[in-house]
């Protein structure tokens, strides 16, 4: 590296101080810098990220070149044409964790090396708006499940009201569900080797909060009890085999289009159970934990889409004389 200047604060330590420090070196660096900080599917991410689209596009450039227009542009370039698949546009949500990995970088090598770096601005979007089964589609799933109920059927009724996620689900054993409650501590994924091929892992859940207790209604546990093993994975093959999250995703496809459904995504089943919850009147903190969320906040903004019924009964409360 070129025009390293060594200096010396308060006789304790030298530090360098690099005039020129390409962004390729940086993003490298911190991402070395932060595998035993976050778990081995988010650091997969990230190593996407960086190499992917900021080595690909703006790696050569020097820290101390970077302007908000070059930011600008590269922004620009993302959303028209990003997406190394079809040379189409990425999506905003997809931009903003570009540059969300990118900042974090940028810190890295201002805190290690004093360089400073443009502010960087985040995408203002909408939220698409999150996807429930209504009432008489979930009323539809549900009789299709427990009809002639096999240990798929099982798994999506599970999830549908227990709101756990695919890869929680996959990963769960029959240790883990105890006295009518499921305990989740660990998720299921598929993740690159070092020779790039993929395999899948048992890990930490998503957050720490995800590490949680969740009571199951009463009446699922006759059905519960038909399932039931001594040992093993709850949701598994004649073989005994557990069913990693992308084959269970194709099983859910298959029967939500036998029960004459449209092509929903599993994790709708997240998404119902917590509005249906909500519809409920279930009290928002304990469902917050239910779902492993952080905070309440997340539970409401997110994951939480009232109904068109639940609107009309809340607007009829309104009424203030009955004979309007």
């Amino acid at each position: 590296m070129n025009n390293i200047i060594y200096f010396n604060e308060s006789n304790r330590q030298q530090q360098l101080i690099y005039s020129k420090l390409p962004v390729k070196k940086v993003m490298q660096e911190w991402l070395q810098h932060s595998k035993n900080y976050i778990k081995v599917s988010t650091l997969q991410k990230y190593e996407s990220i960086i190499n992917n689209h900021i080595i690909r596009n703006i790696g050569h450039f020097y820290i101390e070149e970077l302007t908000e227009t070059i930011i600008n542009d590269f922004i620009s370039y993302l959303l028209s044409r990003g997406n190394l698949k079809n040379q189409k546009g990425l999506s905003m949500k997809t931009v903003n964790d570009i540059l969300i990995v990118l900042e974090m970088g940028l810190k890295y090598a201002e805190k290690i090396y004093f360089v400073p770096y443009p502010k960087i601005k985040l995408l203002k979007f909408k939220y698409k708006e999150i996807q429930i089964l209504s009432y008489q589609q979930q009323k539809t799933l549900e009789n299709f499940l427990l009809h002639e109920i096999n240990i798929d059927k099982f798994a999506i009724l599970l999830t549908l009201y227990s709101g756990l996620r695919i890869g929680e689900l996959c990963a769960l054993q029959w240790n883990d569900m105890l006295g009518g409650c499921i305990k989740v501590s660990k998720t299921m994924l598929r993740i690159k080797d070092e020779n790039n091929r993929t395999k899948v892992i048992i890990s930490e859940p998503k957050t720490t909060s995800s590490n949680r207790v969740i009571p199951l209604p009463e009446f699922i546990l006759p059905i519960v009890e038909k399932f039931k093993k001594s040992e093993g994975y709850v949701i598994s093959n004649d073989k005994g085999k557990f069913i990693e999250p992308r084959l269970m995703q194709m099983k859910f496809k298959k029967i939500i289009l036998e029960a004459g459904l449209p092509d929903f995504n599993f994790h709708i089943l997240r998404h119902s159970f917590a509005t249906r919850c909500v519809e409920a009147n279930f009290e928002v903190k304990s469902l917050s934990e239910i779902l492993g969320h952080s905070n309440v906040k997340t539970t409401l903004n997110l994951y939480v889409h009232p109904s068109i019924e639940l609107k009309r009964k809340n607007m009829n409360k309104l009424q203030l004389t009955a004979n309007i």
